[in-house]
């Protein structure tokens, strides 16, 4: 028998030493058996670093490769980038060291990847439960649709649109176009669905319907910051525009901006009141005149500055 593709697994790390060890363990149950582990702590201020070391002394064996490193602090993009850069196997699930994965997490998308044989195909994910600081299952009461199963090849109209999530748990890229295309934007909090975006556009976007990740809320996770992550989102979007002009239709463009503006008006209306009337002559702008990466700009500057 052949013996299976090399498949790597990149743990980028912070700060998670309440969680790394679960982390670590989810890793070592996967029952895809070639596995590599790429490892690198960004400059943690707790244990995180020395506790991935006791765990993976003894585990060593279950991988191929390991890689285990730290350095100064650079940021969840640096670090994420030089995670997957530093892995050797053409495909790469990339897992934040809070999370956790099903055994079969590696195995189930790497054999949906071969039976797709869709050359285009960057990036795969599927489908997640969501967990709490004590491993236990949280409900949500709000849960946007899930995209249809399988390669896609148009996924920037639903990533720009905002109609469905990629759970970045459950994700695998395919390593050599993430790095062709310059990886995670340093510039940028929310880095993700800016790449996502730029991979979307020339490359396939792929989903497993089935739950093989867990995703956990905690107080540490970024996207409590919603002033910051909101401003990423209009910054993001105003990059789209600017690098992919035509490519998302004008009156989808205005109907995505005007919710946006309702978004932003919700989380500031309290600090900033006297922004009322530039919002309502913005959504009312919008409705005879395309709104440009100019005017998406403007709200993503007014919240960076809200957050600071």
């Amino acid at each position: 028998m052949m013996t299976p593709q090399l498949v790597s697994i990149a743990i980028p790390t912070y700060n998670h030493a309440a969680f790394i060890e679960a982390c670590l363990a989810s890793v070592c149950a996967q029952t895809y058996p070639e596995l590599e582990l790429i490892l690198i702590d960004d400059g943690s201020q707790d244990d995180t670093f020395e506790i991935a070391q006791r765990f993976l002394e003894p585990h060593r064996k279950r991988f191929r490769r390991v890689v285990l490193e730290r350095h100064e602090n650079q940021g969840v993009s640096a670090n994420s980038n030089a995670c997957i850069q530093a892995c050797q196997g053409d495909w790469v699930h990339l897992l934040g060291s809070d999370d956790v994965l099903y055994p079969n997490k590696v195995e189930r998308i790497q054999q949906s990847i071969q039976d797709w044989n869709c050359p285009s195909l960057a990036l795969v994910h599927a489908d997640c439960n969501f967990i709490g600081e004590d491993g236990n299952i949280v409900t949500r009461a709000k849960q946007k649709s899930r995209p249809d199963p399988g390669p896609d090849t148009q996924a920037y109209r639903w990533l720009f649109l905002g109609e469905h999530y990629i759970f970045n748990p459950t994700i695998a890229l395919r390593r050599e176009i993430f790095v062709a295309i310059g990886g995670f934007d340093l510039t940028l909090p929310l880095e993700d669905l800016d790449c996502w975006l730029r991979l979307s556009v020339h490359h396939a976007i792929a989903r497993v319907p089935e739950v093989l990740a867990s995703y956990r809320k905690h107080p540490g996770n970024s996207s409590r910051r919603r002033l910051k992550m909101l401003a990423a989102h209009f910054n993001t979007y105003a990059k789209f525009l600017i690098q992919h002009p035509g490519l998302i239709g004008d009156e989808v463009i205005g109907e995505h901006f005007r919710r946006n503006v309702w978004r932003f008006w919700r989380r500031i209306r309290k600090q900033k009141p006297w922004l009322f009337p530039r919002v309502v002559a913005s959504i009312m702008k919008s409705r005879w005149q395309t709104p440009e990466a100019s005017d998406y700009a403007f709200y993503g500057t007014t919240l960076d500055k809200a957050s600071a």
